[in-house]
This record gives C-alpha cells, structure tokens and sequence, in this order.
C-alpha cells in the first residue's frame, strides 16, 4: 500500500495550517500574470484571498500551536484541526465560486467563528484570563467577512491583529532569547503603549467608517508611531546577533511605516495613494510577519538556536523586494506594469523557496517547543 507523501501532517495543526498559508501565498498572485479576462477578477480574489486565505490559516496556525503553552493543558487534536482545515477549505470555495449574501459571508466566516470558539473555550476552561484577547482574535477577521468591509478597513483590521498577536510574540521571542544571555538587559513592553497604539488605531478605523478622514489621518500616524516606540523594550541591538530573531525584528517595522503611510494617504496635501500605503501594511507587515513566524517551524535546531537556512534568508529577502516594488508604483511616472511583475515574481518565488524549506518541517516527530529552541519557550 502506498505510504502518504506527509505521514505527520497531522501531528501538530501548524503543519497544515502553514502549508496553506504558504501555498496560498504563492499562488493568489498569478492573477496579476494571467492575460486578462483569464482567471478571476484580479484585485478582489487578490485582497480577499491574501487576507482571509493566506492570513487566515497563518493566524489559526500560529494560535493553536501556542495553545498549550498558554493553557497547560493537552495539544490540539488532529480531528479539531482537520475540522478547522475543512472550514478553511469552504471559504475558499464559497469565494471562488462567487458566493454573496448572508450564507456567503457566513461560510467565509465560520473558520475564524470556529477558530475563536475553540480557543476562547480552552482558554477559559484553564482560567489563563490574560489570554482571552489573543483567542477571541479571530473574530476581528470573521466580523470583516460577515460585514464585507472595505478593503482598507479590512487591512487595518489586519494590522490591528499584527499589533496585538505579532507584537506578543516578538516581545516573548525576545525575552527567551535573552534569558540565556548573561547581562542582558531585560524586555519591557508597557501595556500603555500596546494598548495605546491599538485604540488609537481602532479610533481611526471608527473615523474612516464616519468618513472622516481628517480625523483617521493623524491618528494613524499616532498608532504608528507608538507601535514604533515599542521596539527600543525590544532591545533590537541584541536581536542582531540572532537572525531568527531578527527576522521577526525586521518584519515588525513594516507596521509602524505601514501605519504612517495610510494616515498620510488620508491627508490630501501628502499625494500618497491609499493602495500604495496599505500594501506597506498587507505585503510588508502581514506578509513579513507571517513569512518570520512560520519559518520558525522549518529551521534547524543548533542547541538553543534556531538557524535560519541560506533559502529562508533568501525568500525573507525577496518578499521585502516585492514589497518595495509594489511600493513604488505608487510614486514617480514610471510605468507600474513592469512593477507589478516585478513584485508579484519576487513574491511567488520568496513563497516557493519557503514552502521548499518547509517540506522537511512536514515529516517525523514534531520538535517541541514548535516555534522556538529554548526549552523555556
């Protein structure tokens, strides 16, 4: 009988979840390479199926797997998993064949509603209160779906999660790093300023749906700005010396900078295109984000170390490459044709060389902890 090309996909529910995530990226963007009238409508699968596809399965694959570690309690079954896989599954068809309505939102939603049920239960069944906000995330994505929010409100829905989830990450990430260094100062994350920088941004996402976006301007660039404030806790000096750290690093500086552009897209007097500023917060903070986090779980183990491979460097690299041409379009009286080619190559060929890497994270036992090597993590 032949054996299954991943016997262990199953094992721990990044796996599929990541893959997805992977295959996804690299995929939804030949809608912008195919001859036109071919394929779906380019920029409504593009921004639809990058943020609820893609950023959907990263999002469910990365809070499952913390799961545990919050609660105490067991890993999460293969059955629930492939549940949540299926759903995933159905809102991606029901959006490819062009499902609308009610029932249409619904089914795009029911992964994300799933998704937040079964965490939030385990959640509070353990009584890990402080993690509450983390397992009720996925409702942010699920209201977007139900709602049919605008694409802008959508990506700042989208922001608002890098902000709350990406943002803890990094801050422990770091802080296990820095345990086994002697001297090292500590990692500080003062709530004020987490919170302060998401209800800023949440205030200016409530002024958009009032259309009125003297008022979301500044306070885009405020939220920007507080996220940005949050990396000196970080001690990002001593994140150099680690590369799988500094991935994450690197990555985080797309949210403060994405944040910035959209509230200066707002204000008239800057120039600056809407859809250019928030492909900083789609391509460059979600993409780079999620691209930093899942590579976590396809590098090799060096004692307390993760190594980051010469093709994860390589497909990091070309992501923020796609993201700076896509960026570009926005200025200057240069043909965007060619840009946009050059982004959606540079893209599909940084996934491609992820999902190459992650094949081996695919097989075998699951090495725990699965996103990190300290054995604190």
């Amino acid at each position: 009988m032949p054996r299954a090309p991943f016997p262990g996909l199953w094992l721990a529910p990044h796996r599929p979840l990541f893959l997805l995530a992977g295959l996804w990226a690299l995929l939804v963007p030949t809608v912008w390479l195919l001859p036109q009238g071919l394929g779906p409508e380019p920029l409504a699968w593009h921004r639809h199926e990058l943020l609820f596809g893609m950023g959907g399965a990263a999002l469910g694959g990365y809070l499952l797997t913390a799961l545990p570690a919050w609660t105490g309690g067991r890993r999460v079954a293969a059955a629930v998993t492939a549940a949540l896989v299926a759903l995933w599954l159905v809102g991606r068809l029901t959006f490819a064949i062009g499902g609308t309505g009610p029932l249409g939102s619904l089914a795009g939603a029911a992964y994300f509603l799933a998704l937040a049920g079964f965490l939030s239960a385990r959640v509070t069944r353990a009584r890990a209160w402080g993690r509450i906000p983390l397992a009720l995330a996925p409702l942010v994505p699920g209201w977007a779906q139900i709602d049919d929010l605008s694409g802008e409100t959508a990506a700042l829905f989208f922001a608002l999660l890098i902000g709350l989830v990406g943002g803890r990450a990094i801050a422990a990430f770091t802080r296990h790093w820095l345990a086994g260094s002697p001297g090292a100062p500590a990692v500080s994350d003062p709530p004020w300023l987490a919170g302060g920088a998401l209800l800023t941004l949440a205030l200016a996402m409530a002024a958009l749906q009032v259309d009125a976006p003297r008022l979301a301007g500044p306070l885009l660039i405020a939220s920007g700005l507080m996220q940005l404030a949050r990396m000196p806790g970080w001690r990002n000096g001593y994140a150099v010396r680690y590369p799988a750290l500094l991935l994450l690093h690197l990555a985080w500086l797309w949210l403060p900078l994405g944040l910035v552009l959209a509230g200066a897209a707002q204000l008239p007097e800057a120039g600056l295109g809407p859809a250019t500023a928030l492909h900083a917060v789609t391509m460059g903070a979600m993409g780079s984000m999620m691209l930093a986090i899942m590579a976590r779980a396809a590098m090799v183990r060096q004692g307390t170390r993760l190594r980051v491979s010469p093709v994860l460097g390589l497909a990091f690299t070309l992501v923020q490459l796609s993201v700076l041409a896509r960026l570009l379009m926005g200025w200057g009286g240069a043909d965007p044709a060619p840009l946009l080619r050059i982004a959606a190559l540079a893209w599909m060929t940084g996934w491609a060389l992820f999902l190459w890497d992650f094949r081996h994270a695919l097989r075998g036992p699951v090495p725990r902890p699965v996103l990190s090597a300290h054995s604190r993590a």
